[in-house]
């Protein structure tokens, strides 16, 4: 009787054990036909001044991380984009981040992809972009899974450096001297012969270079990339095209001296 009740024990085991692995492959798969309906992928660096300065911002306690690498962009993520939309995103909702799964790259995640918001959870920013967006980018084979997702991250960001690119226009950090949005997108298109996005964020009516993207067809060929929400006299941006562009110097406290710029500029207008 015993033998009978353990055996019928194992089957059920067994049985279950089945039914949760279809279940999780129908997940995985259901998921994924989703997942493959979007057209680009668009391969984002942040400056992390001005991320940090966004972050402190919100709270003034709030403190930054930054890269070891002096005036190193950073990465913010890889995403899968259907023209005319923001998505798709959370494409498979049962694979969530795994830091095992990167231990090999870990490192270099932390100098080139690091989480510029000091004291948040240690892989929050890894697993928000595996979770949102690498979920998805996984439907084609170089993003199959996360080593890959964050390994070609790290490739990208090699090819396409935005501080080289930058500099090679004469485009520096600077607390005082800004920039405009033609200088910025001249620079880019330059390089690789492709139009990018660029992001301002705002602080006190000041605007600061934000983030750099940069657009891939599929086959993860360069594209131009397309926002009409935001193409301003040619330039995909939303930042104010009639406004300087302030490209903060890192590691520097810079709305003081920002605004003493402007404060100078008016004392030389004031006194024409």
């Amino acid at each position: 009787m015993c033998n009978k009740s353990a055996i019928s024990l194992v089957i059920l085991c067994l049985s279950l054990d089945f039914a949760y692995t279809v279940h999780i492959k129908h997940l995985r798969s259901h998921d994924f036909s989703a997942s493959t309906d979007w057209d680009y992928l668009i391969f984002t660096q942040h400056w992390p001044t001005t991320v940090c300065k966004d972050w402190t911002h919100k709270k003034p306690n709030h403190s930054c991380s930054y890269p070891k690498k002096h005036n190193a962009w950073t990465i913010h993520g890889i995403w899968p984009t259907k023209i005319g939309t923001r998505g798709p995103e959370n494409c498979n909702s049962t694979w969530l981040f795994d830091p095992e799964q990167v231990k090999p790259i870990e490192t270099d995640l932390e100098e080139t992809w690091i989480n510029i918001e000091k004291g948040t959870a240690l892989y929050s920013l890894w697993a928000h972009e595996w979770n949102k967006h690498g979920t998805c980018a996984a439907a084609i084979p170089p993003f199959s899974n996360e080593f890959k997702y964050f390994s070609k991250g790290l490739e990208l960001i090699k090819q396409y450096p935005m501080h080289d690119i930058l500099s090679g226009a004469n485009i520096f950090p600077s607390d005082t001297k800004p920039v405009t949005i033609e200088e910025i997108d001249r620079a880019i298109v330059s390089k690789i012969g492709k139009k990018p996005m660029i992001q301002c964020k705002y602080e006190d009516r000041i605007q600061y270079l934000f983030e750099l993207r940069i657009c891939f067809d599929k086959q993860l060929n360069l594209i131009d990339c397309s926002d009409n929400s935001y193409q301003l006299g040619g330039i995909i941006t939303n930042c104010n095209i009639n406004a300087e562009i302030f490209y903060p110097d890192q590691h520097q406290a810079t709305r003081g001296l920002v605004q003493l710029y402007k404060f100078i500029n008016w004392l030389q207008w004031f006194t024409l």
